[in-house]
């Protein structure tokens, strides 16, 4: 089904900040109050086989879900777990999120190879996703080659939507931008690329599937209800929940910043030749302290030894002239 308008309004919820601690417990986008599949979400999905397109659809009829975080658009088309009819899909996720600590925000977004909510800024979506940056670039370049974009992609009121007739010009449109984005990765330039590197918050979801048969008309017949509500069509229910209470982050930081870098030579010096800052203070000593005391002492002991000189030269001239009267008297 489509809808044209949405009921639900965001309680407050940020991708950095998750929900508010204000915040009820119901609230969109739902969440969760615990794990496991009793806590989960179990839909049923319905389909009518005068509706099958085997030209379109191909060999494999049924439906395509797709895990995404609340801020992005999902791509059906690409990324997708297979719900095939009269199957029963169980599937439990497994949250990846990526931090990023503040000590990268000096960095230029190429280094850290991030963008932080505030360096960059989209026209049709008020988050910033890496998927949402590749969508709204798939889209400015499509209506640049084929003068009108897809039904799926983000448009303004004056955008025209591609027809039936567009379809080689869309496909052709895709795949030219990814051979642009795959060039400028060897040229180490950014002309006529995307540019959409990750968020430096991001969520992503790992999911384990597993899948059974889904005997739903025998469940009516145990119930004795009437098959007539489900004559024609063909039905396939997933399960989704969370595996486990918690979940482990990754933080993206720098390896070396400059305290690591003075801590790592203090310890290497520490290790190798001893030095600790009580053997700075020793060096600073001995160049400094001990060269001026050395100096003052050498300087003190040069005017003792003239000093005693100047002695030893008055006992010698008095003993010659004690001696020189001695002889006289004599």
């Amino acid at each position: 089904p489509y809808f044209e308008d949405n009921g639900y309004r965001t309680e407050g919820w940020t991708l950095e900040g998750g929900y508010p601690p204000d915040a009820p417990l119901d609230t969109y986008p739902h969440r969760a109050l615990t794990a496991g599949a009793k806590a989960g979400l179990i839909f049923v999905m319905k389909a009518m086989w005068k509706d099958a397109d085997y030209y379109c659809k191909g060999p494999v009829q049924g439906f395509r879900v797709l895990l995404h975080n609340p801020a992005e658009v999902p791509s059906v088309g690409e990324r997708y777990l297979r719900a095939p009819l009269r199957q029963e899909i169980v599937a439990s996720i497994q949250p990846k999120i990526m931090t990023t600590s503040k000590g990268l925000r000096s960095y230029s977004p190429d280094r850290r190879q991030c963008y932080f909510p505030s360096e960059r800024y989209l026209a049709h979506f008020k988050v910033y996703t890496q998927r949402n940056c590749e969508l709204e670039c798939l889209t400015n370049y499509t209506l640049k080659k084929c003068g009108c974009v897809g039904l799926h992609m983000p448009r303004s009121e004056s955008v025209k939507i591609c027809g039936g007739g567009s379809k080689e010009c869309m496909l052709e449109a895709n795949d030219l931008l990814r051979r642009y984005e795959i060039e400028s990765s060897y040229k180490e330039t950014k002309q006529e690329t995307c540019d959409c590197l990750p968020a430096c918050t991001s969520i992503q979801y790992d999911a384990e599937t597993s899948q059974a048969d889904f005997e739903v008309e025998n469940v009516f017949r145990s119930y004795n209800d009437n098959l007539t509500e489900i004559v024609g069509s063909s039905m396939a229910r997933v399960s989704v929940f969370f595996k486990d209470m918690q979940f482990t982050t990754s933080r993206r930081s720098e390896l070396f910043g400059l305290v690591d870098f003075l801590a790592n030579c203090g310890g290497l010096l520490g290790l190798f030749c001893g030095v600790s800052l009580l053997s700075l203070v020793e060096i600073i000593y001995y160049v400094t302290l001990r060269l001026w005391g050395n100096m003052k002492a050498t300087k003190k002991t040069s005017s003792n030894e003239a000093d005693i000189e100047a002695e030893l030269s008055k006992h010698v001239n008095f003993n010659s002239i004690a001696s020189s009267k001695l002889v006289h008297e004599d």
